[in-house]
């Protein structure tokens, strides 16, 4: 474990605030740097749990310490735009603001730049916050399966990696011309050199429209069953569908809790609602699996933590209208717990732990889940 690490992981409910001065400085010494200039006064702009509107001072975040991270902004009332990045440690990131389009650039960041910065970054101090120690440990616990192979697997292939509620949408057929190259397929006009136009639309009449190449979260593709198919399978295993999905993982278990843990933050706190709905498809899959559960032991153990620490976290009133929604999670996390505790494999310990992490779900949030 490195220094930044260590220290972060014994002080991770402190304030920067309330950190004795040794460690705030061996801290800003071995943390990292997100410099991000020109950002506009007003702007909200977060890393992890802790969000800020900032002054016309502001030009970054220092002390970060190393690991995975979600950073993000919005101007005024326009969406989040988000990004998750592996900070090393004593790295230096460096982000500028595009006033025109509103949005992040990377720019032209070279060693001899890179280096500059760091020997003026003690100038730079007071013109950048803190990482929000308070909240690490409560990020930690929605992050830690995260790899940097994680996000380099999953975020979207634009340059930016950027990650937004607001996806940047083509019509179907201007997706065709654009894979096709077709001359003028940027304006997808009709004119004599143009004299015809595919058009695609659904069955309200309305154009079929589809995110941009480049723009999409690469989560893997999991199908989820409509609502009266559950219920006429009711004692559908998909064991076989949760093999595949590991095998094209990279054959491990923890990448596809790394990934129920991305789609979770993307919704959260990128406000990106296709995270949610991998997040959903995920939990379903996890939760009809009957063979797998005794030779998968360990990944229903480690799952059962990451969905309590999930759910432990979220605003109270925050499955109202949501997650409660023609009760998916009672029906879902009612087919686990029936799963687990009838699972003639599970180990002794595993059927422990669901019942606690029921019985939590059943007094926090008034829950049944009698089948």
């Amino acid at each position: 474990m490195n220094t930044a690490v260590s220290i972060a992981a014994n002080i991770c409910n402190t304030a920067t605030s309330d950190m004795p001065q040794e460690i705030a400085l061996c801290l800003f010494e071995n943390g990292a740097f997100l410099i991000f200039t020109g950002v506009p006064r007003g702007t909200e702009f977060g890393i992890d749990y802790k969000s800020w509107n900032v002054d016309s001072e502001f030009c970054g975040l220092k002390m970060i310490p190393p690991g995975v991270h979600f950073v993000y902004f919005s101007v005024k009332t326009a969406p989040r735009i988000g990004f998750f990045h592996y900070f090393k440690e004593r790295e230096i990131v460096v982000r500028k603001w595009d006033a025109k389009s509103e949005d992040m650039l990377i720019g032209d960041v070279d060693e001899a730049e890179i280096s500059r910065i760091r020997e003026n970054l003690k100038s730079m101090d007071r013109r950048l916050g803190p990482y929000p120690y308070e909240h690490y440990r409560e990020w930690f616990a929605l992050s830690n399966y995260i790899t940097e192979e994680t996000v380099n697997n999953l975020r979207p292939e634009n340059y930016y990696g950027r990650i937004t509620g607001q996806a940047e949408l083509v019509t179907m057929e201007t997706e065709m011309m654009e894979d096709e190259n077709i001359p003028g397929c940027s304006t997808s006009r009709v004119d004599r050199e143009h004299p015809t136009r595919i058009r695609f639309v659904d069955e309200q009449g309305l154009p079929i429209m589809r995110i941009r190449p480049g723009f999409q979260i690469r989560f893997h593709e999991v199908q989820i069953m409509p609502i009266h198919k559950r219920r006429n399978q009711q004692g559908l295993d998909r064991s076989e569908d949760l093999e595949q999905l590991i095998r094209s993982s990279g054959g491990d278990w923890k990448e596809l809790l790394a990934e129920l843990q991305f789609a979770f933050v993307c919704f959260l706190l990128g406000q990106v609602y296709e995270g949610f709905e991998q997040w959903k498809r995920l939990i379903h899959l996890l939760s009809s699996c009957t063979t797998a559960i005794g030779p998968r032991n360990d990944l229903f153990f480690a799952l059962l933590p990451v969905l309590h620490f999930q759910l432990k976290e979220c605003p109270e009133d925050f499955f109202v209208d949501i997650v409660s929604k023609d009760n998916f999670l009672t029906t879902t996390l009612s087919n686990l717990f029936g799963n687990i505790a009838d699972s003639s494999t599970a180990s002794a310990a595993l059927k422990e732990k669901s019942r606690k992490f029921k019985n939590f779900l059943t007094n926090r949030f008034k829950w049944s889940f009698e089948c």
